[in-house]
């Protein structure tokens, strides 16, 4: 479980680059044309990413990353932490990033795209780790797709999935949640804390005690 554990507290703030470890359904190999258009879409986005291009990154994520990020835009701005307990650790972390890093403007007026833009512009999404992913095989289960990923050369224990949205392959980061959580909660068992005090760790690392601790209050106004 090292590389799990490993995966969750280099979490980057948007998440980026990863997929799933197991899929679902029966998946078959992908035909010549499916393979080119999931690698090209991955190029695109790795390329978009480490570019910091976020209208060119954001236009080959799937509509279930922009619903993710919407979804904790809307906590950033009103939810307190007693609001957040019931939802997930990667979440979370989510919200206090984003309550830190984006304009309160921004948060209380723009849309999904426009946040996303604006967190690659800004460098929020772990180029290191996009630097060092490439794809392996690739298999298609109807609309979806999934790619063994390859770290270093090497495959990885997880995939990098895609969604097929009005014929058009899209990179899908949101499996990666359920990765990351499963990855906070090894590392809270193995070092006897819990994942809420680990994430308290990660914001105090990253912003320092005062504004961590600020980051726990929804945006004013």
């Amino acid at each position: 479980m090292t590389w799990l554990i490993r995966f969750a507290l280099c979490l980057p703030l948007l998440v980026a680059g990863c997929g799933s470890s197991e899929g679902g359904g029966a998946a078959t190999s992908a035909a010549p044309d499916d393979t080119g258009a999931v690698h090209k879409a991955f190029e695109t986005y790795t390329k978009a990413a480490l570019a910091k291009d976020g209208a060119t990154a954001q236009g080959v994520l799937a509509d279930t990353v922009s619903k993710y990020y919407d979804d904790a835009r809307k906590l950033a701005l009103t939810a307190t932490d007693d609001q957040l307990t019931g939802i997930s650790s990667t979440q979370r972390l989510t919200v206090y990033v984003l309550r830190a890093e984006v304009e309160p403007a921004l948060l209380r007026d723009g849309s999904p795209a426009d946040l996303l833009r604006t967190s690659f512009d800004k460098g929020l999404v772990g180029e290191a780790g996009i630097a060092e992913l490439a794809l392996g095989k690739v298999n298609v289960t109807g609309d979806k797709a999934s790619a063994q990923a390859v770290v270093g050369g090497e495959a990885a224990p997880y995939t990098v999935d895609f969604i097929r949205e009005q014929g058009v392959w899209k990179v899908d980061i949101a499996p990666l949640m359920t990765l990351a959580d499963e990855g906070f909660a090894e590392a809270a068992k193995q070092q006897g804390t819990t994942v809420n005090a680990m994430i308290d760790g990660v914001l105090v690392t990253k912003y320092g005690p005062e504004k961590a601790a600020a980051l726990h209050q929804p945006v004013a106004g």
